[in-house]
């Protein structure tokens, strides 16, 4: 594979792990969580974003539509993502910026050229690049020749990882990487299938194997949600899971609705339904009760 499934690639990111960092972003996940942040990275493949705010109805995208997926309604665009390719045509034709496309195949040169231009602020920070997504892990094989190359040149490689791709492409993955950020969004079987179709036991045995390989690489991240996971009981199941494992560090990361606009511009209704997000106090007794066992904690990433 010398292309890979790329939805966005952020410099200067100071959130997704130590340090100034790179993160890219890869299309492709086996989760469909109900608040997820980036819906447009769930399935491979161009992706039409499309902000209803921002069109006059001008019409101009009408005409070049080659599928005929686009109609004027009540003077604004209307688009049939049933015969919608996302090919881009009507997103050159918009004067008003009101049409995007996400997602596009990016040779591993090119990412690996982007990444490069912040070396020295990798240095200097002792940061590097990240890959997030979707689910980076999922994309092992395509990733691994650009890693080889990138810690031949000493930049930092961190993986945000839901924790639900094959075992064997972790371990695959593992020697090359210095940090670990593995999302824990619920320890009770029944919930996580409910709320994010995942199945805990996959998520687990990964997570094990990554603490058995190198548990200071592994860093702990919780999105709290409210009425998923935001009780003192899963506290106490998280602060067990991170003692058998020798793990310290845990960033608890408060229920944001920044995903809302996504779903709108992707056409598809928000699944969570809970609009309005948290803030800092909210998770603090929690935060509290985990320093309590020992565990490092911040609220935030």
């Amino acid at each position: 594979m010398t292309s890979l499934p790329i939805f966005n690639i952020e410099r200067f990111a100071i959130h997704d792990g130590t340090g100034i960092r790179t993160a890219v972003f890869l299309q492709g996940c086996q989760l469909h969580c109900q608040w997820c942040a980036n819906p447009e990275s769930q399935q491979v493949g161009p992706k039409l974003m499309f902000l209803k705010d921002k069109c006059t109805g001008c019409g101009r995208c009408v005409p070049v539509c080659p599928q005929h997926a686009i109609s004027l309604q009540d003077g604004k665009a209307v688009v049939d993502r049933t015969a919608c390719t996302a090919c881009g045509r009507c997103v050159k034709a918009c004067l008003n910026d009101a049409r995007s496309i996400s997602g596009r195949w990016m040779d591993l040169r090119e990412i690996h050229d982007t990444i490069l231009r912040d070396r020295d602020y990798y240095e200097e920070t002792d940061g590097g690049v990240t890959f997030s997504g979707g689910e980076p892990v999922l994309q092992a094989a395509g990733l691994e020749p650009l890693l080889k190359q990138l810690c031949t040149e000493k930049i930092g490689i961190a993986f945000e990882t839901c924790g639900h791709a094959p075992l064997e492409n972790y371990r695959r993955l593992a020697p090359y990487v210095s940090e670990w950020l593995f999302d824990v969004k619920s320890l009770q079987k029944e919930v996580l299938k409910q709320y994010t179709g995942a199945d805990l036991d996959v998520i687990l045995i990964n997570l094990r194997h990554l603490s058995s390989y190198d548990p200071a690489r592994v860093h702990i991240r919780v999105p709290v949600i409210p009425g998923v996971n935001n009780t003192m009981d899963d506290m106490e199941r998280l602060a067990e899971l991170m003692k058998e494992c020798s793990l310290q560090k845990v960033d608890l990361l408060p229920y944001h609705t920044l995903g809302l606009t996504k779903y709108r511009q992707l056409g598809i209704p928000y699944p969570f339904g809970n609009e309005h997000a948290m803030h800092p106090e909210d998770v603090e007794p929690l935060k509290e009760y985990l320093e309590s066992c020992g565990l490092t904690v911040s609220i935030g990433g």
